[in-house]
């Protein structure tokens, strides 16, 4: 994978995230809670319970196996977006002790592609997974915030067709680059597309968790990594060059008032 410049840092609030999928624009999906039916009670929501590098963190927990909560970045099909050209990604994640489901498990952070990097051929696409659990293969840290840097390490693939479920766990990210083969699973390439990015629980998952995502990074090639960080709100704006200009002129104003005083 290349390497790539400092990163581009976008706050994200509540009023940036759409409640549908939209292109650049995080948006929540596979949501499950009471409200859809489901047992369990799911929170996926900025708050400032566990904030990290500001005033807030996006929130996600679920009260049993039934809820599940994704957060989502698609950009669709963008030139020089590749698999193989890849430069950052990485998130920072905190799983509190409050947690009641298996100690291995945090929140994922998925990156969605399309094999041949055809937008016209729908059935290879799916998810490469990055979780903590299959770089240690021990339990995680707790009530701690954790910068996982997810170009390294081990990657699992998700197949979405025809409907089945492939899972690989001890392939790296240039491994699947590079057309590592495994039964059932789509072969990539450096010209497979990267669609989008997401993080997100549940699933499955056996018992209550509490935990927190912040500061998601991607990056292609040389230019600068995108990093996303979610907070409640966002700080002081920093008045433009006109803006500025206009309140050194009314600085002036009243001081020339005050001389004809």
């Amino acid at each position: 994978m290349a390497a790539t410049s400092q990163a581009a840092t976008v706050v994200v609030t509540s009023a940036d995230i759409s409640g549908v999928p939209t292109l650049n624009q995080w948006y929540l999906t596979n949501y499950r809670d009471t409200s859809t039916g489901f047992a369990s009670s799911t929170t996926a929501a900025i708050t400032g319970t566990q904030a990290r590098s500001g005033n807030g963190s996006m929130q996600m927990s679920l009260t049993d196996g039934s809820g599940k909560a994704d957060y989502a970045y698609s950009w669709g099909f963008v030139a020089d977006r590749t698999l193989g050209s890849l430069s950052a990604l990485s998130y920072d994640w905190y799983r509190s002790s409050s947690s009641a489901n298996p100690a291995t498990q945090q929140p994922a952070l998925r990156l969605s592609f399309d094999a041949d990097g055809n937008a016209a051929t729908t059935n290879d696409r799916g998810y490469l997974v990055w979780e903590q659990t299959y770089q240690t293969q021990s339990t995680v840290a707790v009530d701690t915030w954790v910068s996982s840097n997810a170009l390294s390490g081990d990657i699992w693939q998700r197949r979405f067709s025809p409907g089945t479920t492939i899972e690989q766990y001890d392939t790296d990210l240039d491994e699947w680059a590079n057309g590592a083969t495994f039964g059932g699973a789509l072969v990539l390439s450096g010209a497979t597309a990267i669609l989008g990015i997401e993080f997100g629980i549940g699933s499955g998952w056996n018992g209550a968790f509490n935990g927190f995502v912040d500061n998601v990074s991607f990056g292609f090639g040389t230019t600068p990594a995108t990093t996303f960080n979610f907070e409640l709100a966002r700080g002081n704006d920093v008045p433009e060059p006109l803006t500025l200009g206009l309140v050194a002129l009314g600085l002036l104003g009243v001081a020339a008032s005050r001389r004809k005083r």
